[in-house]
């Protein structure tokens, strides 16, 4: 019943977090973003698949169910966040967004400013609690990623090593996570919810030898960040791949945080895995898909599916990402321009034969009396000129950007 209440309050208070005038600092942020992610998808598709309001509040919802799950793991464990300097963390991890939209995600900021209070003892944080913060920050954005990650992908078209065109999809998310977390106040403290915890809890004590300690519930402000590209696998699977990957980082972070919390080795530890091993995650995961053949290359017969658009006539027949078209009304295709020749007669009925990526092939038909116009797919072309190059797509931000210009002005 105790944890029923505590749990309730949990919810109460990420729920008030709505009013905070950082969350509306990070929900424009992210609008921004989307805003960038809704141009790209309409030059690439013609419009967006999903409108900026519905992508905002897809982004809410989720992140704040992951804050009520994050904060509800944190206080079971019992982890306070007594001064961990997170007033340092939030505008480090601002700035640098500006180098590159990822590194606003809290391991950069988090341990950056861990390693320079152990270098120089300024600030004066608990490094242990704010490494350990991320670490199950990071546990909620391997779920976020895992259920949402892949929503949303936006199709594009890159040249690979070789020169050929292939295509891939951007992966690019961001979640606000407001959570709250445990501090340490004054016995003396009034207009608190009390409650008698069991006496197993807190599992990680960090005041070892009191008895009576009372804890009260701080409210946090933060924002996760995915970008991935998928050249070689569909989104979704790359986006679990990632998501099983970010799992394990984040249980060995906050296994070092809680081995901080006595000895300043493991302070250490938890200060330089946190930023090396994120971003290892990622050179990583980048490395990955340019070794291996890219899935959406333009096939010998037929034409490759890269997207397919919402309430189309390829969607409602079940015409999947990766499917080859190879036959349209009995008559071979191998271009947008084919396409068009076999439907510039609108005709009501259409046969589509479609080569599926294990070799099967599989009969769609599709009816509209009115006349089928187009079959709303956007196919790997062997030609294209929104062409981006797999070097350039780390998407730097705004620092990077300038000196890029200055550099092309020398």
């Amino acid at each position: 019943m105790i944890l029923i209440q505590l749990i309730w309050m949990i919810i109460k208070d990420v729920s008030v977090s709505i009013f905070s005038p950082l969350l509306w600092i990070v929900i424009i942020f992210i609008l921004i973003q989307y805003r960038k992610n809704i141009e790209l998808e309409r030059e690439m598709l013609g419009k967006e698949r999903n409108s900026l309001k519905e992508q905002i509040l897809d982004s809410v919802f989720y992140g704040f169910a992951a804050g009520i799950l994050g904060s509800i793991v944190m206080v079971f464990l019992g982890i306070t966040i007594d001064n961990i300097g997170i007033e340092y963390v939030f505008p480090l991890a601002i700035f640098l967004m500006f180098i590159n939209p990822r590194y606003i995600c809290f391991s950069y900021a988090g341990g950056i400013v861990s390693i320079i209070s152990l270098l120089t003892g300024f600030p004066s944080i608990n490094v242990a609690g704010l490494m350990a913060v991320v670490g199950i920050l990071h546990l909620m954005e391997s779920m976020l990623i895992y259920i949402d990650g892949a929503v949303n992908s936006i199709p594009v078209f890159v040249q690979t090593d070789n020169g050929k065109i292939a295509g891939a999809y951007i992966m690019k998310k961001f979640w606000p996570i407001p959570f709250v977390a445990l501090v340490t106040v004054s016995a003396a403290a009034s207009g608190i919810d009390l409650f008698r915890m069991p006496e197993w809890w807190p599992l990680f004590r960090t005041d070892a030898g009191l008895n009576s300690i009372i804890y009260s519930l701080y409210s946090i402000i933060a924002v996760l960040g995915y970008g991935d590209i998928a050249l070689t696998e569909v989104p979704e699977k790359r986006a679990k791949v990632s998501s099983r990957r970010l799992f394990v980082f984040s249980i060995l972070l906050i296994l070092l945080s809680v081995g901080g919390i006595k000895y300043i080795l493991f302070r250490w530890a938890a200060a330089i895995f946190g930023p090396l091993a994120h971003e290892f995650l990622i050179i990583k995961g980048q490395r990955d898909e340019k070794e291996k053949k890219p899935m959406f290359e333009v096939p010998d017969n037929g034409i490759m599916v890269l997207s397919v658009l919402k309430n189309s006539p390829a969607e409602q027949m079940g015409i999947k990402p990766g499917d080859i078209i190879v036959k349209i009304n009995d008559m071979f295709v191998n271009s947008e321009e084919d396409i068009a020749r076999v439907l510039s007669t609108e005709p009501s009925i259409v046969w589509i034969v479609v080569k599926e990526s294990d070799g099967n092939y599989i009969n769609y038909e599709y009816r509209n009396y009115k006349g089928v116009k187009g079959i709303g797919i956007l196919i790997v072309p062997t030609y294209s000129d929104k062409v981006y190059r797999l070097n350039d797509m780390e998407n730097g931000g705004l620092i990077k950007r300038f000196f890029d210009k200055i550099n092309k002005k020398k």
